[in-house]
């Protein structure tokens, strides 16, 4: 957690527990808790916020409307309503984010919806003897046995389910070497033509690959990583030698000079150091516009990356 956060958490009396943090408002249950988001590649990171309750149906309904019309108002950047309470989350604005928790916990009483007072899953009520402190999905919880009980049921089952899936590898492959390529075609354009290269067209390639990987329904492994990046390191590679051939053909279309322009361009490789020197540069920076291009698409695909949830004890 940043020290703003730290800041926000203490003065509001919430109680900081590793990497989230819980309390009371208006007697619901919140916990709050940060995560790095797409928007944020520089290091940011953006606020997380759970509010609990028991909510019905039509609560939810009611609930969803709220928060689709305030939602420019409190500064969210997304929200979800389900049985269990309100997510949202937010970017920084820490000085009014007390007062959004106070309007939706205002809301949720006007529409009877349970507090503190129940279990958020199962909407019976909490005994202090016997209620559990668990902490589920980045954030922490209070609920009966009886809930705990049923999501360890539900985590034992989906991981069953996961491993028993097919792993589609090499449609995935397939998938990110097509997703891949239309970042390439950007690459060479604007290298061959406008003479820019960029490490933000190799994270656009890593993107376009992972997006390819997951159209073709590979499986969300490790390996969806290790094959994005292979192919963006490829294409960094293969893009730069197909713009220096695109220059070398254009250069002979105004000279009039026939030929292959990859043989031409092997030879000027060969024969004229300063054209060796340039393209062996290029491509060193290719490589490493490439490699910015894998870590920043790591953090913006590691959320869709399985990860094996324990038991909640």
């Amino acid at each position: 957690m940043n020290k703003k956060i730290i800041s926000f958490l203490t003065e509001n009396q919430f109680t900081i527990d590793s990497e989230s943090a819980y309390g009371y408002v208006n007697d619901y249950q919140v916990s709050i808790s940060q995560e790095r988001t797409q928007n944020a590649l520089y290091g940011g990171m953006s606020t997380t916020i759970q509010i609990f309750s028991h909510l019905e149906s039509e609560q939810i309904q009611m609930v969803q409307t709220y928060m689709k019309e305030n939602k420019k108002r409190f500064h969210i950047l997304r929200y979800e309503v389900t049985e269990m309470g309100v997510f949202f989350s937010i970017m920084n604005h820490f000085d009014t984010l007390m007062d959004v928790m106070h309007q939706i916990t205002h809301f949720l009483i006007a529409q009877n919806a349970k507090n503190k007072e129940y279990c958020p899953m199962t909407g019976q009520e909490l005994d202090e003897a016997t209620k559990r402190k668990i902490y589920y999905n980045s954030f922490i919880i209070f609920l009966n046995e009886e809930s705990v009980e049923l999501l360890n049921k539900e985590i034992e089952r989906a991981e069953l389910e996961f491993q028993n899936a097919p792993n589609n590898y090499l449609q995935g492959a397939f998938g990110a070497i097509f997703g891949g390529s239309l970042g390439a075609i950007v690459w060479v354009i604007l290298g061959a033509f406008a003479g820019i290269i960029s490490g933000w067209i190799a994270f656009l390639i890593a993107c376009l690959a992972g997006l390819g990987y997951d159209k073709l329904q590979g499986k969300p492994t490790n390996m969806k990583f290790i094959i994005s990046a292979v192919v963006t390191l490829c294409y960094a590679i293969f893009s730069m030698f197909v713009v220096y051939a695109v220059m070398v053909q254009t250069v002979m279309v105004e000279e009039g000079i026939s030929g292959n322009p990859i043989s031409i361009l092997f030879l000027l490789i060969e024969k004229e150091p300063q054209v060796r020197s340039g393209f062996l540069l290029d491509m060193f920076l290719s490589l490493f516009f490439g490699g910015l291009g894998v870590f920043f698409s790591y953090f913006q695909m590691r959320k869709t990356l399985h990860k094996k949830q324990e038991k909640l004890k």
